[in-house]
């Protein structure tokens, strides 16, 4: 019995499932990023198709995507492979700007903290906040309005609200939170990809919507509290999501910000799924607005420039606390009208 072998050394095909995932990869980057423009998308293709070549699943195919993502520049996005996460490397947040006593307060986890300053100062901190059902955001935003229902009272000549440890996260449900400060109004207009229509988000009775689409509730309200001076702390730490928080009191009457320059996360991000089990892109699709469709490209600046001096440990001492004092105590002798106004 003759046995013939054949070896031949031929070249394995890349799954279509592969190239449909590297392309579709391609398509999404191209089409939603915000800074698509500063790619050669035929140079882009070209050279990603070469280094995906040899890939034959999805994972092998990464480093060809994390290479057209890091040329988009996007400090704030990412790319989600399963449990992987990979951001561009060329942006490392800046944490020598963050004093000790905001790392040790951070430490603590994030939390919602109120309380009295002076006997007269209603003080509450936004920590981040993630969640994203609708159960967690309506959750979230009753906490936060419960909150402050416990520190106001007839003696309250005005609100701090600390966004010092605000990182992020889920915006909506802390605006919502905030409502009764904020008063019913817009608070931030963007233009849509085509600029010919805006999105417009508004606080309602019922909690936030976006161009009549309600995204979060808040169940129960105290009452109106948008006649109160405020002062909205910032720092380096206060990033996306706390800056737009911040951004969200741009117009305000009676409103002042304190501190540092933010962490300078000031993008609106989208996400996208690619082909297969969790994969996806979460890309920069334009930057943070305000009411009057003012662009922050770079972060939200104090009207009270106040660095360093934070003390989460005894806030009477806190010097950024002590300027917002100080700012409110002025409103108030200047008007002397204040009540409040609880049900």
């Amino acid at each position: 019995m003759l046995l013939l072998v054949s070896i031949l050394h031929v070249k394995a095909q890349q799954p279509d499932s592969v190239k449909i995932f590297v392309d579709s990869a391609l398509h999404v980057m191209q089409r939603n990023s915000f800074f698509a423009d500063k790619v050669n998308w035929k140079k882009m293709q070209d050279t990603v198709h070469v280094l995906t070549r040899n890939a034959r699943t999805f994972k092998e195919a990464a480093p060809g995507i994390q290479y057209a993502f890091n040329a988009l520049g996007d400090k704030h996005g990412w790319l989600a492979f399963g449990e992987d996460e990979y951001r561009n490397p060329a942006f490392k947040f800046d944490t020598t700007r963050i004093p000790g006593n905001i790392k040790q307060a951070a430490l603590k986890g994030p939390r919602i903290y109120a309380g009295i300053v002076k006997n007269e100062y209603a003080y509450i901190s936004i920590p981040f906040f993630g969640g994203q059902t609708p159960e967690q955001m309506t959750a979230f935003s009753q906490r936060i309005q419960d909150s402050l229902y416990k520190i106001i009272n007839e003696n309250t000549k005005g609100i701090i609200i600390d966004l010092r440890l605000n990182a992020g996260g889920n915006m909506f449900p802390m605006i919502a939170g905030l409502s009764s400060v904020l008063g019913q109004t817009e608070f931030a207009i963007y233009p849509t990809p085509t600029n010919d229509l805006f999105e417009r988000s508004l606080i309602t009775k019922e909690g936030v919507s976006v161009n009549g689409r309600l995204i979060t509730t808040l169940p129960k309200t105290y009452g109106d509290l948008s006649a109160h001076p405020v002062a909205i702390l910032l720092g380096p730490v206060t990033g996306s999501a706390g800056e737009c928080v911040a951004a969200s009191f741009v117009g305000r009457d009676k409103t002042i910000f304190v501190g540092e320059a933010t962490a300078g996360f000031t993008t609106t991000n989208s996400g996208f799924l690619l082909h297969g089990d969790d994969y996806g892109i979460v890309l920069v699709t334009g930057y943070l607005r305000d009411r009057y469709v003012n662009i922050y490209e770079d972060n939200v600046k104090p009207d009270i420039k106040i660095t360093g001096g934070d003390n989460f440990f005894n806030r009477e001492h806190d010097q950024k606390i002590q300027a917002a004092v100080k700012w409110i105590e002025e409103q108030y002798k200047n008007k002397n009208l204040l009540t409040s106004n609880l049900r």
